[in-house]
């Protein structure tokens, strides 16, 4: 995959991507009769999934591949084909597309690399390819792409080795990647883990199909439940949101990994608001609403996706674990706190019906060790999972034990299916032992029953954390409520307003501000410094100058004589480290005080839309990066839990017996800040930063504040 093709790319209809994923006849174009080729592993997987259509070798060299007939070129084929395999040197897919497009084809996938992920002579070659499909309405994949697959009808159209994996209407898994590597990567390790796969997309460099196209197709299918997506790119990001909704709407999960998260991409933007958010805090927050799961190895991506194909929605968030291991226990509450996973304390019902089927020795909890007591009676098993299940806080259980001897092994899993296939919400069966053999006929019996099985406890937890994750998130977009609607800051077409101007806006907006006013001598700073009463905050007035603080530029004063003293030194201090200012004049304002220091900020993403970051204000925004991102159309509900999600809540909320502060009005200060953002157009960022919580009751004030406006 590469950067190289832009978010205008070319666009196919619907008719022609479902004809290359389900085509009815298939030309292979630069056939081979060697099997391990990219011009003979097609052909080869063809006959070894049995597909049913049409298929036509194309070479200028051969007679018959396979013991098919070849026919000399694109232009021999008859009129119509569904699919075309281009298996054949860059120097020849231009032509071998528009020949395509001149038959009638309705799509061609494109192996061949050295295009716009290597020069800009590739990405030139590339737009060529784009242009060509256009004006056919040719569905085309890649280039320098590895194919795709349509395993629910037996479909190979790649050069990658897999297997038939026809599972009738059996819901599945659709994997779509833009590396071709990790597209069969991902589909193997699904296989290893009995998940059928519907679909195994790699969409390559994305000239004309990109993810979008793909998931827009499935989407409008029944057979799949779960996409599991490994992306470096979203190419058109309003358009992957709708379908994000349309995903939710349908319940088919949408499971996301995004490579190359390291990257900072609004670096040089001029408020903490745009620097503190990295590339991926961004759709995180707002594809998140809606549903989508973002997830950061490989292993949890298809340990959470086959969870997620394999089980029924979990109607709560609480997770129950059980083993037979005093360790596994103390283990699983350890991993539970680092992921935020809810192992929540039983009811007492629960606990009374526990201690009664658990050995006297044992503690009635959760998690809940059985002890080697298990061994003796295997029915434990199943009589303890059952407690467990009927708890209505429950609404997923853990069971982690040890494999046992292979009779031992036989016991307990005779023991616990009954209940766990019969259970309403969803089960994760983990043996643990590692990679350890465990007697086959066992391991089929779970997994014909549809059951996840896991070998590790850790990776059962987190995908079970992802699963949980994902009903809440769809529970809550489900019953969001409108945000509140914003109102229109009145700019000019300044891009950036000095401190003082920023803050006339938003006191017209309803945001209490320190009182003050803009001077530009010494004589007018000590008359307002008189009307306001010492100690007053001298600050620089720049529009320039947007972190004052970094330069000197904002100062306590005292008195009238610190005032006469300080006054010219911040001026030529500023002025020595930012001669280009040409800085003249000084903002005096009321000193406010008493509350704890918070930075809300909102900002326009090129994008993704609005955002809002919310965190540990002042100078230690970026130091210590307690912050939050939430999207721009965020309810009470969402700003409530953002602000209760920081590390430094605590502080808020009265830590230590301290008093309270104003969490109340803090949620309105970051409605207002949202919805003026929203409700402006050409506005990119505004910042409050820092916004003083008082003690509450009391409200809050907006110390500093920067607006950057494109007009």
């Amino acid at each position: 995959m590469t950067d190289g093709a832009s978010g205008d790319q070319a666009r196919i209809s619907q008719a022609s991507l479902r004809r290359l994923l389900h085509p009815r006849s298939i030309a292979v174009v630069g056939a081979s009769d060697a099997p391990a080729s990219m011009g003979g592993a097609p052909l080869a997987l063809l006959e070894r999934f049995g597909y049913g259509g049409d298929i036509y070798p194309v070479s200028r060299t051969r007679d018959e591949v396979y013991g098919r007939a070849c026919v000399g070129s694109i232009d021999d084929l008859p009129r119509g084909v569904d699919a075309a395999i281009l298996a054949i040197p860059k120097a020849g897919v231009a032509e071998a597309v528009e020949a395509a497009g001149r038959r009638g084809i309705g799509g061609v996938i494109v192996f061949s690399s050295g295009y716009a992920e290597l020069d800009e002579e590739g990405a030139a070659a590339q737009s060529a390819l784009a242009s060509i499909a256009t004006k056919y309405d040719l569905a085309l994949a890649g280039p320098n792409c590895l194919g795709l697959v349509n395993f629910a009808e037996g479909v190979p159209l790649t050069f990658g080795d897999c297997a038939p994996n026809r599972r009738g209407d059996e819901p599945g898994l659709a994997i779509i990647a833009q590396s071709g590597a990790m597209s069969l990567a991902l589909t193997y390790a699904a296989m290893a883990q009995d998940i059928n796969v519907t679909y195994t997309i790699s969409t390559g460099n994305e000239s004309v199909l990109a993810i979008e196209d793909y998931l827009a197709l499935i989407l409008d299918e029944s057979r799949t439940r779960t996409v599991a997506l490994l992306v470096e790119q979203i190419r058109r990001p309003l358009e992957f949101l709708e379908l994000a909704r349309r995903a939710r709407e349908r319940d088919v999960a949408l499971c996301l990994l995004h490579i190359g998260r390291g990257l900072r991409a609004q670096a040089a933007s001029l408020s903490h608001t745009g620097a503190i958010a990295a590339n991926q805090d961004v759709p995180r927050a707002i594809l998140g609403r809606e549903g989508v799961l973002f997830i950061d190895s490989l292993d949890e991506l298809i340990d959470t996706a086959g969870v997620l194909v394999k089980c029924p929605t979990p109607h709560a968030s609480g997770v129950a674990f059980m083993t037979d291991s005093g360790a596994a226990k103390t283990y699983a509450l350890d991993v539970s706190d680092d992921i935020g996973l809810s192992l929540p304390e039983l009811s007492s019902a629960t606990l009374t019906k526990l201690q009664g089927e658990l050995p006297a020795f044992a503690l009635a909890s959760n998690p809940v060790d059985i002890t080697a007591m298990g061994l003796n009676d295997p029915s434990l098993y199943g009589r303890v999972a059952s407690t467990l299940l009927s708890d209505e806080d429950v609404g997923c259980l853990v069971v982690s034990s040890m494999p046992g001897s292979e009779v031992q092994g036989s016991e307990q899993v005779q023991a616990l299916l009954p209940t766990l296939v019969a259970s309403p919400k969803p089960v994760i069966y983990t043996i643990m032992g590692g990679e350890s053999p465990l007697l086959l006929a066992n391991r089929l019996k779970i997994l014909d029953a549809g059951l996840p099985l896991f070998r590790s406890p850790e990776r059962a937890l987190r995908a079970v954390a992802h699963v949980t994750n994902h009903a809440r998130l769809v529970r809550e977009a489900n019953a969001r409520a409108a945000p509140r609607r914003g109102n229109a800051l009145g700019l000019g077409a300044r891009e950036v307003l000095d401190e003082r101007g920023t803050k006339v806006l938003l006191s017209q907006a309803g945001l209490a501000v320190p009182d003050g006013e803009v001077v530009s001598d010494l004589e007018g700073a000590r008359h307002v410094a008189a009307r306001l009463g010492y100690p007053v905050v001298l600050k620089i007035a720049s529009a320039s100058i947007t972190h004052k603080s970094d330069v000197g530029g904002v100062r306590v004063i005292a008195n009238e004589s610190e005032l006469d003293r300080q006054y010219e030194v911040m001026l030529a201090r500023v002025a020595l480290a930012f001669p280009e200012a040409n800085v003249a004049k000084m903002l005096v304002e009321e000193f406010v005080t008493g509350g704890v220091e918070l930075l809300v900020g909102a900002a326009r993403d090129a994008k993704w839309g609005v955002f809002v970051v919310v965190g540990l204000g002042g100078i230690w925004a970026e130091i210590v990066n307690d912050v939050v991102v939430i999207a721009g159309e965020c309810d009470r509900h969402e700003i409530v839990d953002a602000i209760q999600s920081l590390r430094g809540f605590g502080v808020l909320d009265g830590a230590r017996g301290g008093e309270p502060f104003d969490i109340e009005a803090l949620v309105e200060a970051v409605e207002l800040i949202a919805g003026l953002l929203r409700e402006t157009p050409g506005l990119v960022e505004l910042e409050v930063n820092p916004l003083l919580v008082h003690a509450e009751g009391k409200g809050v004030t907006a110390l500093d504040a920067l607006i950057v406006n494109h007009g």
